[in-house]
């Protein structure tokens, strides 16, 4: 029995098996980008480091445009200087990546937040956008 009937494979070669996987993972990317776009109806917003919440800036029902500050946290900086660690406290604004209507402000000034943990508001983001 030769090798190339002991191949479990469909393709004719290694050439069109590469291609093959490259379409099926350039089709996956479209469906889950196009399901985000269209599908997905609102976006829960955590904060994407511990932090404390120091001010939010939109009401529920506000419309946002795609750059407008939704929230500021302090955090804390860690850098090495010279083999040392330090640590600085500085205040990081937090933006909306796409246009859309603030559906819920679940986060106060003054909680503290783990990184992905608690909703600090929630998004309509409008239809086509990427949130």
């Amino acid at each position: 029995m030769s090798d190339k009937k002991k191949s479990l494979t469909v393709f004719k070669s290694d050439r069109h098996e590469d291609v093959a996987a490259i379409l099926a993972s350039a089709l996956i990317v479209v469906v889950v980008l196009t399901y985000m776009a269209f599908i997905v109806p609102s976006v829960g917003i955590k904060a994407s480091q511990d932090g404390k919440l120091v001010e939010i800036f939109v009401t529920e029902g506000a419309d946002v445009k795609k750059g407008d500050k939704l929230y500021a946290l302090e955090v804390v900086k860690k850098k090495w200087v010279n083999n040392v660690m330090e640590e600085k406290i500085a205040v990081e604004s937090f933006t909306a990546k796409a246009n859309g209507k603030v559906l819920k402000v679940s986060g106060k000034p003054g909680d503290s937040l783990k990184k992905g943990k608690q909703t600090i508001v929630v998004l309509e983001h409008e239809k086509g956008t990427l949130p």
